[in-house]
């Protein structure tokens, strides 16, 4: 109740409110025990200029399947040779995500999620970089360190 009043007063929720003090101890210290929603890599894409309502219903089918299987592949972009693993503090700030890359492909595709804690997906994802709230207003990234 508190945290959606002082989201509506700042415009930000609670995982932002710690990011924006840019202390990253407090940051991580946080992220140990707040679970993130992490984009899973969709399977199929439709065109967005000529998909039908049965080309649509069809794929959603097929991701909600695929959703309830034991593994989920995650989204991982590599820009500049570097593995970026897209977090998202809510499903609001995941549906911007989303947005904006259906625009940018120029196609339609359905995206589930995990939300999991951070430390537990960087044990299973080969990742250089998480960016939290990637195309918000704010986002941050923050360097994974790799243990061999």
């Amino acid at each position: 109740m508190i945290a959606t009043l002082l989201e509506k007063i700042t415009g930000k929720d609670d995982v932002e409110r710690v990011a924006y003090k840019e202390d990253l101890q407090a940051l991580n210290d946080y992220l140990k025990t707040r679970r993130l929603f992490f984009p899973k890599k969709p399977k199929r894409f439709l065109d967005a200029a000529t998909f039908t309502d049965e080309e649509f219903m069809e794929m959603m089918k097929q991701e909600t399947k695929d959703l309830s299987g034991d593994r989920v592949e995650l989204w991982v972009l590599e820009v500049d040779g570097k593995q970026r693993l897209p977090a998202f503090s809510s499903q609001k700030k995941m549906e911007a995500f989303s947005s904006k890359m259906s625009r940018e492909l120029n196609k339609v595709f359905a995206l589930g999620c995990v939300e999991v804690l951070l430390t537990d997906i960087i044990k299973a994802a080969d990742v250089d970089f998480v960016d939290l709230n990637l195309f918000s207003q704010k986002s941050w990234e923050i360097g994974v360190k790799k243990v061999k």
